[in-house]
């Protein structure tokens, strides 16, 4: 006979469910034979190999994925990190949302503090007792319930639906596939919300009122969601939290700022590099193509052609005046050509500002490097006419030097 109350009580709240808006009394009498449970109990557990219960579901990472059912149980380590092993988490449950009142009645805790299920695994003469039906064997019963803790596969079996990371082992690699140990995640949720400032304590520091106590709180957290509008359908802990998760903020840590390193001999030697400006000069090869510039050689591509002119000049332009930032005089321990100090040290502004020699020179430096620079891209010579072109563009634009 049947004496444990929240297995009966588990029954009666389903059997009122059902029966809500029924009023013929043939549907209500299937209803309530079908809830009676020697009945309701092998069906039950031939349902239990629909679901899965794991430590580690795959389905957060891709719903459609189907992995083996991994259950992780870590060793405490007094670390301080929330871990596997470390706390006691709720082991996850994922399959055919139709079978889920499965887990909840293997979830239910008897009068002795143990769940349905762990009497099934201890095989107790008590779960022996409550479920001994002439109709079904115990053996029976018990093998079906506890197939929601066999792997549904024959071996470890992943998903390329997953996380997939090569890892170097000696020398070979190993293969691993990241899964989300969803207990951890919402366990983590769970002491966030414990620290969260209490409503009264939020208008105390909205009013700048002093509170003893005080609080704590973690800011720039980010939700994250599962599920979307069936959270149901990637397990069951993620339903019970609405399908989100907190992301705690994840940032490179401030990091002193690199120093410049100067050039020692020659600026457009040593400071500036083709490759940097490749797309750059891509696009212009395709604006001076003889092929193109027969088809569309028109004033809307000579002034694209300009355009990518002054945007490469003026970013070479403002890497030197990177160099201005640093110490006056810092070209004294260098072979840089007077002209180039003039304009990249300070030392010299007062030379820079009254006199044009420097900028002479560097505007031809910068026409020569820009035409060197796309030769050496390209592996082609440019017509006259854009040799004259880069070099008128770049002397229109002198005064940016300063």
């Amino acid at each position: 006979m049947l004496d444990e109350e929240a297995i009966v009580t588990f029954l009666s709240e389903r059997k009122k469910i059902k029966l809500k808006g029924i009023s013929n009394e043939e549907q209500i009498k299937k209803i309530e034979d079908s809830f009676n449970l020697e009945n309701w109990l092998p069906d039950a557990a031939k349902r239990a190999g629909q679901l899965s219960l794991v430590s580690h579901p795959s389905k957060f990472t891709h719903p459609s994925a189907k992995t083996s059912s991994i259950i992780f149980q870590g060793k405490c380590f007094t670390d301080g990190f929330l871990r596997s092993g470390n706390v006691d988490l709720e082991l996850d449950v994922f399959g055919n949302a139709a079978a889920m009142d499965v887990y909840k009645f293997l979830s239910l805790v008897l009068s002795d503090g143990k769940t349905v299920l762990t009497h099934l695994e201890e095989n107790t003469d008590f779960i022996q007792q409550q479920f001994n039906f002439p109709s079904v064997p115990f053996e029976e019963l018990r093998a079906n319930f506890l197939a929601i803790k066999q792997d549904k596969f024959s071996t470890v079996h992943t998903s390329g639906q997953i996380k997939q990371v090569y890892f170097p082992v000696a020398d070979d690699y190993h293969l691993l596939s990241v899964l989300t140990p969803s207990g951890l995640m919402f366990k983590l949720k769970e002491r966030l919300h414990a620290i969260r400032p209490t409503k009264e304590i939020r208008e105390a520091e909205k009013n700048n009122l002093f509170d003893e106590h005080g609080f704590d709180e973690l800011r720039d957290l980010t939700i994250i969601g599962f599920g979307g509008t069936k959270p149901q359908n990637i397990s069951v802990l993620n339903s019970k939290n609405y399908g989100e998760a907190y992301l705690l903020l994840s940032v490179p840590p401030s990091l002193k700022p690199r120093d410049i390193q100067p050039p020692t001999s020659d600026f457009f030697k040593n400071s500036i590099y083709p490759k940097l400006y490749k797309a750059s000069f891509n696009r212009f090869n395709y604006l001076v193509n003889p092929e193109f510039k027969y088809v569309k050689n028109n004033i809307d591509n000579r002034d694209e052609r300009d355009e990518i002119i002054c945007a490469v000049i003026d970013d070479v332009i403002v890497r030197a005046w990177a160099f201005r930032q640093l110490n006056v005089s810092w070209s004294d321990k260098t072979n840089l050509p007077h002209y180039q100090k003039v304009w990249l040290d300070n030392a010299f502004i007062e030379e820079r500002e009254n006199s044009d020699e420097w900028s002479e020179k560097i505007v031809d430096e910068l026409a020569r490097w820009f035409i060197s620079s796309y030769e050496k891209l390209h592996n082609q010579k440019l017509a006259s006419e854009d040799l004259t072109r880069i070099k008128s563009t770049i002397e229109e634009n002198r005064d940016n030097l300063l």
